[in-house]
């Protein structure tokens, strides 16, 4: 099958691309399915049998449910498809479906539908091969109600207060720690402080608190969707300086672009970019502003801080990468290409020398005209700054200009390792991600599944180590400020061709998301997914607009 061509219900996806095109859900009608009664001669079941290694189409079991949704989304207003089934028929499509798109579907063992439950059995429809560092190869393998995929990737908002926390425990004693603040939000203008560890929830210990009734107060507190719903948290700052704030839960637009300035240093101007996100379709425009300013006050070198981005349009991360680089550097260069596996063939995105008006193409107003030609350093260098909270279109950005060789420097720590993508499916009220292609930059590089790392001195070979500087966040300077650890890092860097010294904030463990699973003990005991979890199912979606052609490309 060509799932390229096919549409899709909930096309989400890992962020690696865009050419653009709108893949829509499928509508359909519901049947009931029954039996004959009053026949001499028995039942003949309906239910189909497994044959090991033999399979039939996913769409002759699609939609069949053994629960089917009658009516519409309230989301999306689609009539939904389903009809009456089975679990042992929606098993079957899940068996289809991964030997028809699953990018390693020879490494899945044929095992009997009827030997597990829906959920176990989807489990384990992967590969059990491993990385390098042991760690799984598909640690992006899940399922998960469709009516929640909605909700987050459909109605284009998020409820919260507008913090980030670095998760660095979420069992007892847990410790979650302020890394970043949404700008003009209640957290952000009630002294909230980078670097606060949180203590108690609505007067509960947050570090300490293990019984369910504490559990679920906290989780309902932090992960609240209630808008106007009003809950206390109380912090300690860095100079261990207690105190409390109020907030009320509220709708929040991300700000993608957070920070873009210059900074005199001795070797002249460097711009400085904290770009946290390619998921908003605004941040073309700011981009394109941003970038346009850095070439007019003669910017020579770059730092961007993609350490809290998860990704999004990888048109987005491809305009960035060709304005970084110039027209020369990008010239005829693929900006990635996504290997499917050997049933369906392989696409190619472009380094994007032209604005796109992504905001128009998903349906929304026009914020920067197409066709108008992108601003450009010409730089052969330039610094990033990541933690494991840096993935996808993010890994894709630093991959590419490597395959172009344009000098990557990379200063933090080990990405997230997500070099591949989704064309996710729903059947029967559940989503399913599965991986289905990885991306490759121009020099057929993209096994960088343990992350890309940052080495003094990268190993030959070793082509996911980045040369840089292994430095870990302390939390202990605003972000943007010359005096925080990665920033200072890269313009030491800059200066001295060489990694500081770091003396670590012995009170604060470091940690990378890139340690740990990505569905830890944490959403088992506080309710919601993890930011990377989260980042991931808005990567599978944004991959609904890959596939329009806009002759906007760098192929001179």
């Amino acid at each position: 099958m060509n799932i390229n061509k096919t549409p899709n219900k909930y096309p989400l996806l890992l962020t690696m691309l865009l050419p653009l095109t709108l893949l829509t859900a499928c509508g359909g009608s519901s049947s009931q399915a029954g039996t004959k009664s009053g026949s001499k001669s028995p039942a003949v079941s309906t239910e189909p049998s497994w044959i090991k290694d033999q399979f039939h189409p996913s769409a002759n079991f699609f939609a069949q449910c053994e629960a089917p949704r009658v009516g519409r989304s309230p989301i999306t207003g689609k009539a939904y498809p389903d009809k009456q089934g089975s679990e042992l028929l929606e098993k079957h499509w899940q068996r289809a479906f991964t030997n028809e798109t699953y990018l390693w579907y020879k490494e899945v063992i044929d095992k009997n539908p009827k030997d597990f439950n829906l959920i176990d059995y989807f489990a384990q429809l992967k590969t059990t091969a491993v990385t390098d560092s042991g760690r799984d190869k598909d640690q992006f393998h899940w399922l998960q109600p469709t009516s929640e995929v909605e909700e987050l990737t459909q109605l284009g908002v998020s409820y919260g207060y507008g913090i980030s926390f670095d998760r660095q425990s979420s069992t007892p004693p847990r410790q979650w720690i302020v890394q970043n603040l949404t700008p003009d939000t209640q957290a952000f203008n009630s002294g909230i402080s980078r670097g606060s560890k949180l203590l108690e929830v609505d007067g509960v210990d947050f570090v300490n608190s293990d019984n369910q009734t504490d559990i679920d107060t906290i989780s309902n507190a932090i992960f609240s969707n209630v808008e106007g719903e009003t809950h206390t948290f109380k912090f300690i700052d860095n100079n261990d300086i207690e105190y409390q704030v109020e907030l009320q839960t509220a709708a929040i637009t991300g700000v993608p672009l957070q920070i873009a300035k210059t900074i005199d240093t001795p070797q002249g101007k460097t711009g400085y970019l904290l770009l946290n996100s390619f998921y908003n379709s605004i941040v073309e425009k700011d981009l394109f502003d941003s970038l346009t300013a850095f070439a007019e006050q003669g910017v020579n070198e770059l730092i961007v801080d993609l350490r809290y981005n998860g990704g999004g349009y990888l048109a987005l991360s491809s305009q960035l990468a060709y304005m970084v680089a110039g027209n020369v550097a990008t010239a005829g260069k693929v900006y990635e290409t996504r290997v499917y596996n050997d049933k369906i063939a392989n696409e190619r995105t472009p380094f994007y020398n032209k604005t796109l008006d992504i905001r128009r193409l998903i349906g929304g107003d026009t914020l920067l005209a197409a066709g108008q030609t992108l601003p450009t350093l010409n730089l052969n260098r330039v610094y990033v700054l990541t933690t494991g909270s840096s993935c996808s279109a993010s890994e894709s950005f630093m991959n590419s200009l490597i395959g172009i060789d344009i000098e990557v420097i990379q200063i933090g720590t080990t990405t997230c390792g997500k070099p591949y993508g989704f064309v996710s499916e729903d059947n029967c009220g559940s989503t399913y991600f599965t991986i289905q292609f990885k991306g490759e930059n121009e020099a057929g590089f993209g096994d960088y599944a343990d992350g890309l790392i940052p080495v003094t001195l990268p190993e030959a070979g070793k082509l996911a180590q980045v040369q840089g500087c292994p430095i870990s966040e302390d939390y202990r300077h605003d972000l943007g400020d010359e005096q925080e650890v990665l920033l200072a890092g890269a313009l030491y860097y800059q200066t001295n061709n060489d990694c500081p010294e770091v003396v670590t904030n012995s009170t604060i463990r470091m940690s990378s998301t890139t340690e740990k699973s990505i569905f830890s003990v944490e959403k088992s005991k506080l309710k919601g997914n993890s930011p990377l979890q989260d980042a991931i199912i808005r990567d599978v979606y944004f991959d609904q607009y890959s596939h329009i052609k806009t002759g906007d490309q760098n192929d001179n």
